[in-house]
């Protein structure tokens, strides 16, 4: 029966104190009350004195209430009572246990919970502004006539083209300055060399995870090379289908062409999109009409925030409805100064004028660099950032020197690979404009693109 009231008093005091720093002095007090110490509990008790919690939570009266317990109880119940003692505490520890387990904690808890839930707080947050944080950065590297683009998001990185062989030396310094040593994604849109051939460079420079290519053969000695050096790293070209899809960092690219796997020449451009958060990039290589009506019938979505103009700015990409399909807010042109091309013509700096798309171009302002933080772009031009880039076409009747081959009527630039193999008898060095030239029956070559 004693024991009994001793557990029920004992558990009237445990919900408010438990484990708390009073917790102890708590304890005591009921003890006292109880009558359970003798003398030996008398120096614990004049110790305990002395503690701050102890004090405030007994009163003078009780202290003395307490000592006159400990002066009248009888010797002969002490084991009676020692016994209760040690079976109420057993029964209390294990109530705190399940009262522990069930919600309640001490006073301090709450704060301690507290503590918890601001870290929690603070690591959402701090979660938050990462995200917030991450950028996806587009840069338009100035390569002359030829394409190549970096993008980085998320601590990844993704090379689109690299320009001519001639540009590998840029190429391979650029991304050395901007410590770009692993290229978790490189795309080679097409097997022409102003734009598969300063891969090289870059492969000579960086680590590359996965490599995208139409195709997985060919007789250029560009497209050679580029497969040489992927080889030393123990890598082989992998050919894509239109859909497929990949992340870079928290932006995700999506390939959508070329929809037709037997396509061939400037129309088996790899098309892909990169989308981050509410902006996209559309790149398109240098496809062509064809490319673009497959691409308008395939129902993909093809609206963007950015196009890199097709096949440098020429008159044979961005068809009208083309354009008005991707309604760009901004367009980039990667094109050479004073190319002999007529790169980018007039017919489509007009058809951007028309659509009121902010132009830039590589051959006027420089390398081109477009961050986006998923709601906008910005950009920055390394020069000319107020050049009016809609209302300078190239001029393709300005006269250069070329060098003709009279047996296969190709034309090619005097640096061209295929001129020292030529026969001097075929060979005739001319200083006429690109479109006579055409007009006397000569075809570009395939090499060089003069």
């Amino acid at each position: 029966m004693r024991i009994g009231i001793d557990c029920l008093i004992y558990f009237a005091f445990l919900p408010p104190a438990f484990l708390s720093p009073a917790f102890l002095s708590v304890s005591l007090q009921i003890l006292f009350s109880l009558k359970l110490f003798s003398d030996p509990v008398e120096h614990l008790f004049d110790f305990l004195w002395t503690d701050t919690a102890f004090r405030v939570m007994m009163n003078a009266s009780q202290t003395q209430k307490a000592y006159r317990y400990m002066n009248i109880i009888p010797w002969k119940n002490r084991s009676r009572r020692i016994g209760s003692l040690l079976l109420t505490f057993f029964l209390l520890l294990a109530s705190a246990s399940v009262l522990s387990n069930s919600g309640y904690t001490a006073q301090n808890i709450p704060s301690i919970q507290a503590a918890e839930h601001t870290a929690s707080v603070s690591q959402s947050v701090n979660s938050s502004s990462r995200e917030q944080k991450e950028l996806l950065t587009v840069t338009f590297l100035d390569v002359g006539q030829g394409d190549a683009a970096v993008l980085q998001c998320g601590g990844q990185s993704m090379m689109i083209d690299g320009g001519k062989a001639k540009a590998s030396s840029y190429i391979y310094s650029w991304l050395k300055k901007n410590q770009i040593s692993h290229l978790d994604v490189m795309v080679a849109t097409h097997t022409d060399a102003d734009h598969i051939g300063g891969l090289s460079g870059a492969l000579n420079y960086a680590k590359v995870g996965t490599a995208y290519c139409p195709v997985t053969s060919g007789t250029t000695k560009t497209f050679q090379s580029f497969v040489k050096y992927l080889k030393k790293q123990g890598k082989s070209i992998t050919v894509p289908k239109a859909g497929d899809e990949f992340s870079l960092g928290s932006a995700q690219v999506r390939i959508l062409g070329p929809t037709d796997p037997q396509a061939e020449g400037n129309n088996s451009s790899i098309v892909l999109k990169v989308t981050f958060g509410d902006t996209s990039f559309l790149f398109t290589g240098d496809a062509e009409r064809e490319e673009e009506q497959e691409l308008l019938e395939s129902g993909y979505d093809l609206e963007s925030t950015v196009l890199k103009v097709g096949h440098h700015g020429s008159d044979t990409s961005t068809s009208y409805l083309f354009l008005r399909t991707v309604n760009p807010q901004y367009a980039v042109i990667s094109v050479g100064a004073d190319n002999t091309y007529g790169h980018p013509t007039e017919a489509v700096l007009s058809r951007l004028r028309d659509a009121d798309v902010k132009t830039y171009r590589t051959d006027l302002q420089g390398t081109i660099t477009a961050v986006s933080d998923g709601k906008k772009v910005t950009f920055q031009t390394e020069r000319n950032a107020e050049s009016n880039t809609l209302d300078q076409a190239s001029d393709s009747s300005a006269e250069k020197t070329y060098v003709l081959n009279t047996n296969t009527h190709k034309f090619h630039d005097p640096d061209c690979s295929s001129v020292s193999q030529m026969k001097e008898k075929n060979k005739r060095i001319v200083t006429e404009s690109r479109d006579q030239i055409i007009a006397d029956g000569y075809e570009p070559c395939g090499r060089c693109h003069p």
